[in-house]
């Protein structure tokens, strides 16, 4: 699994995107996700096709996982994007897919599981229209994902998206896999700024954050710098007590 344990374990990324560039880049970080996931006793929501579903059960088996049991005990969930996503009537509804996560959370807590985990893949690229409420809904449940125990994994075929859609991906999205690591999103923006066309409230926050990243920066360096200067001193007043007790 090329998406490091420990980062797939992370309680605090609740929502996640994987521009993903192959089949094998989403297969492993999909894996790595799901894993974590029921190990750490979540119920697991994979929503594609049923071919898709039933490779990620077979390489959860090569991984350590009884599929059958985890399906068994509804740990493991499958759904179609139409079920997760859409209405009867064939539209997206952001507003009433945030309430069906809802009570899938409050389904899985009094279950016993410890949260849910889902992902899921944009497979088509959708009109203006519907896009616009697909950016809303990214970036308006990221308030509720970081209270509540949910964790989502979107994962986008880099080479069906366009390029400016992929950019809307990481302004609504606060972590990101890319090529099997999770990184923290320097380019996500607060859902009043990802949802407006204003360039001058983006430029200013722009230069915030370039700010803000040159005193983290700064501050790791200043650390860096009292550790070695205490373990030069730890390691003179060592050699000290050597000497003495010759």
């Amino acid at each position: 699994m090329s998406l490091s344990q420990s980062h797939a374990d992370d309680q605090s990324c609740g929502h996640m995107c994987l521009p993903f560039e192959t089949e094998d880049e989403k297969r492993e970080a999909t894996l790595a996700f799901i894993h974590a996931g029921l190990s750490r006793g979540a119920r697991c929501v994979f929503v594609g096709t049923k071919e898709e579903f039933q490779e990620l059960g077979t390489n959860l088996e090569e991984a350590g996982i009884c599929t059958k049991r985890a399906i068994g005990r509804r740990a493991l969930l499958h759904l179609t994007v139409d079920a997760a996503y859409y209405e009867n009537d064939g539209g997206f509804d952001p507003h009433k897919t945030l309430e069906r996560w809802d009570r899938m959370i409050d389904d899985a807590l009094a279950d016993g599981f410890t949260g849910v985990r889902t992902t899921a893949e944009l497979s088509r690229v959708p009109a203006d229209p519907e896009w616009r409420k697909i950016l809303w809904y990214d970036a308006q449940i990221n308030e509720p994902f970081a209270r509540l125990p949910i964790w989502h994994l979107c994962r986008y075929p880099r080479s069906l998206i366009p390029p400016e859609r992929v950019q809307d991906v990481l302004r609504t999205h606060p972590t990101a896999v890319v090529r099997g690591e999770l990184c923290d999103n320097p380019f996500y923006e607060r859902a009043e700024l990802a949802l407006s066309d204003d360039v001058r409230a983006r430029l200013d926050w722009q230069f915030r954050q370039l700010r803000v990243q040159q005193r983290t920066k700064r501050r790791l360096e200043d650390k860096t710098a009292s550790a070695v200067t205490a373990a030069t001193e730890l390691a003179i007043e060592l050699e000290e007590l050597r000497g003495r007790s010759r």
